[in-house]
């Protein structure tokens, strides 16, 4: 536990520069929303700002993931001849960046409630949707943010691996190893047997004040994804621990 814990000490130290700047940026979004609101008035445009901060929370885990491998790659054969496996490796820079990322999404959303606060006639026929609705949002911007990092550590583990076999053809590998995946499995979700997998446990969101209709999710849906990424997870480390040489 105690080389984990400075694995990932040094893993926020590759990060920290890029987390302080999220962070400030989070401050610019809540500026810029108080200036629009010296000129909406009384209406919901001037939370706009704040809510495409969060949705930008989606590129948040890949854009610090990639930093930190980024830096990894000045002193690839330190790295990699750590004693600890390329999963534990990997897991550092994903739980670093999911800290960072709901660390930011706080403050986000505590700076939000402040300027709820003296707005509150504004969203108060959507309340109860309004809170509902942000507590699905958080985890569903997480669930899709760690994926995208997870898709970004295979595609660099991919690179390196191929960088010393196929040489400058490597990008085109790792573009079409992004493009080819989505598209088989774009077409796999229209087949009986995608069906079969996933469409069960069916989960229902209603907000009726928001003048939309019920929003349908299944838990298969979930369960499938989550297979889908932790078998690419797997995937990565086994690359990084067999096949990634310097």
């Amino acid at each position: 536990m105690r080389a984990w814990t400075a694995l990932f000490k040094k893993d926020f130290k590759l990060t920290r520069t890029a987390f302080l700047i999220g962070l400030v940026m989070n401050v610019l979004f809540v500026i810029l929303t108080i200036y629009i609101g010296t000129f909406a008035g009384d209406t919901l445009y001037m939370f706009i700002p704040l809510a495409v901060a969060v949705v930008f929370h989606i590129l948040y885990i890949p854009i610090i993931v990639f930093i930190s491998i980024k830096a990894e790659a000045n002193q690839l054969h330190l790295w990699l001849h750590n004693p600890q496996p390329g999963s534990t490796l990997l897991i550092s820079k994903i739980v670093n960046g999911l800290l960072m990322m709901v660390i930011s999404l706080l403050m986000l959303y505590a700076m939000t409630g402040l300027l709820i606060i003296p707005k509150f006639n504004l969203i108060e026929a959507y309340w109860t949707d309004t809170w509902i609705a942000g507590l699905l949002i958080f985890p569903h911007i997480i669930i899709v943010s760690v994926t995208a990092g997870v898709w970004v550590l295979f595609l660099w583990s991919l690179f390196q691996f191929l960088k010393f076999k196929i040489g400058r053809w490597s990008w085109i590998a790792v573009i079409g190893a992004l493009i080819l995946p989505g598209w088989i499995n774009v077409l796999f979700q229209s087949t009986k047997i995608y069906s079969f997998i996933a469409k069960w446990g069916e989960i229902t969101y209603h907000f009726p004040t928001f003048s939309l209709d019920p929003i349908q999710m299944f838990a298969g849906e979930y369960l499938y994804s989550l297979i889908l990424i932790v078998g690419v997870f797997i995937l990565t480390a086994w690359i990084i621990d067999n096949k990634v040489e310097v």
